[in-house]
């Protein structure tokens, strides 16, 4: 079975965009990582979640302090200068992480607000393909009726049709033989006349 065929569970496809978007240096979001991978917003949003976090902890392992066999190796010059450096460099970092958790929390929030918004976009729109559904469905239906009682008032009318038809020719045919009657009496009228008259 290829690659393509498999199914793949949309964990695993938000956790794959997350991966990609970042290897090709664009910001991991929600939104990015749900247009990439095509999942539902709160799984795109628990991927881009979870990637943050692997990177804030790989960025807290890069700043652990320097090794201990290392240290005594220094000058004592150095060492002050390492540990003042590092100190300037830890309350930088800690400042940024400061303001760079105040914003993640802030964009989880966001998250949060637009991933509710967007379900309830995506269960507006599937009520509304299933209200669709069911008015085809009954529209299907009435037209069916409509057409049935329509073929049956056809047939009804066609044969009300024939039957006045039939009565028509059968009044045509009784007019026709009173009309001959009519003419044959009068023929014998005038012969009965004629003879009279003589």
């Amino acid at each position: 079975m290829s690659e393509d065929a498999e199914i793949v569970p949309a964990e695993d496809k938000a956790t794959r965009a997350a991966d990609e978007l970042a290897a090709e240096g664009v910001s991991v979001t929600a939104a990015a990582v749900r247009e990439r991978s095509g999942v539902r917003m709160a799984t795109a949003a628990a991927a881009a979640k979870a990637w943050k976090e692997r990177e804030n902890k790989a960025v807290a392992v890069a700043t652990e302090p320097v090794p201990e066999q290392l240290q005594a190796r220094f000058l004592a010059a150095a060492e002050a200068a390492w540990h003042e450096a590092r100190a300037l460099s830890r309350a930088e970092f800690d400042e940024a992480r400061a303001g760079g958790e105040l914003k993640l929390r802030e964009s989880e929030s966001e998250v949060a607000k637009l991933t509710a918004a967007v379900e309830d976009l995506e269960q507006e729109c599937e009520r509304i393909d299933t209200e669709a559904r069911v008015a085809a469905q009954l529209a299907a239906e009435e037209i069916a009726a409509v057409q049935t009682l329509a073929a049956e008032q056809a047939n009804e009318q066609a044969s009300q049709l024939a039957a006045e038809r039939s009565r028509a020719d059968r009044a045509e045919g009784a007019l026709e033989a009173v009309t001959a009657e009519r003419d044959r009496l009068l023929v014998q009228l005038e012969q009965i006349r004629a003879t009279t008259d003589d």
